[in-house]
């Protein structure tokens, strides 16, 4: 009689001890797998090549719900049906200038064309664009964005990659941490760590000196844009970081070139030997509307 109670009483016990031991750690899995999912939403991805360390998202206008959206449908509305066109696709992009500036554009591309848009996503107007025709391309360059190797702008952005480290602890009174900021890697060359796509029209000829050298020139045969920073940092879906991508731009485009278009994965040179006006503008990101303390452009 007590080896029967024996026998039943714990198989009953430690059934329902494993019953609950069941039940509670798919709850407590659960909540670690949200954790984790929310940490990678709000952190950057692919952190130690991220090209922008020091931005905060919520500065960036067009972090705000649907402003991007609106600003997209006021182009398509004003430009493309106005040209008679349909909008394949829209991305809010990085352009970068002959002078290695880096400037916040609405693409859009339809049918027909491709319209580089500069929007003011504060007073939601447009404020100038740039239409090239889809078969006015003859070469397109998909690769990483590099300098030249006489170039000091790799060298300058080091130098300022450093001092700002430095004084970020300082302001932070992180004083255990100045040593290790103040270490000579922080001040080593900083490569881009950016792909980007050169949209060329120029039939293979150079650029003549009169436009290469002149800071004012616009009709410059060719177009260069990197992902936007909200690509790296801006939480949401893959879907909602589509259209900052880069590479989710070059794959709808190819399908709308000529067959006469030459499409080539190549480094695409930046001819930035000085680098000094670009790097004050680029690091404070001039070329993007944001919340600027108490100004916003």
């Amino acid at each position: 009689m007590e080896e029967t109670c024996l026998e039943e009483g714990p198989a009953v016990n430690f059934e329902r001890a494993t019953l609950e031991i069941a039940n509670t750690d798919p709850v407590r899995s659960s909540i670690e797998n949200a954790d984790d999912a929310t940490k990678q939403h709000t952190a950057p991805r692919n952190v130690c090549n991220a090209p922008f360390k020091h931005i905060d998202v919520n500065t960036f206008f067009t972090d705000r719900n649907e402003v991007v959206e609106r600003a997209i449908n006021d182009c398509t509305e004003k430009l493309i049906k106005q040209n008679d066109d349909e909008l394949v696709g829209s991305w809010l992009l990085t352009e970068i200038s002959l002078w290695d500036t880096e400037k916040e554009r609405l693409v859009l591309l339809a049918t027909k064309a491709l319209y580089s848009v500069k929007y003011d996503f504060i007073s939601l107007k447009i404020l100038d664009f740039n239409r090239v025709p889809i078969l006015l391309f003859d070469t397109i360059v998909m690769g990483e964005l590099i300098y030249p190797n006489s170039s000091l702008a790799p060298r300058l952005s080091g130098l300022a990659e450093g001092v700002s480290s430095i004084i970020h602890c300082a302001v932070r009174q992180e004083w255990s941490s100045i040593a290790g900021c103040s270490n000579l890697t922080q001040f080593e060359p900083r490569k881009r760590h950016m792909s980007g796509i050169r949209l060329m029209w120029n039939r293979g000829q150079p650029l003549p000196l009169i436009k290469k050298w002149n800071p004012f020139a616009r009709d410059i045969p060719w177009l260069t844009y990197a992902s936007h920073p909200l690509f790296w940092y801006k939480a949401g879906t893959e879907i909602v970081k589509t259209r900052f991508d880069i590479e989710a731009f070059h794959i709808t485009l190819k399908s709308l070139l000529p067959h006469e278009c030459n499409v080539v994965n190549l480094p695409i040179v930046i001819e930035n030997y000085c680098g000094l006006g670009a790097l004050v503008h680029n690091r404070n990101g001039l070329g993007f509307f944001k919340v600027r303390g108490k100004v916003s452009f």
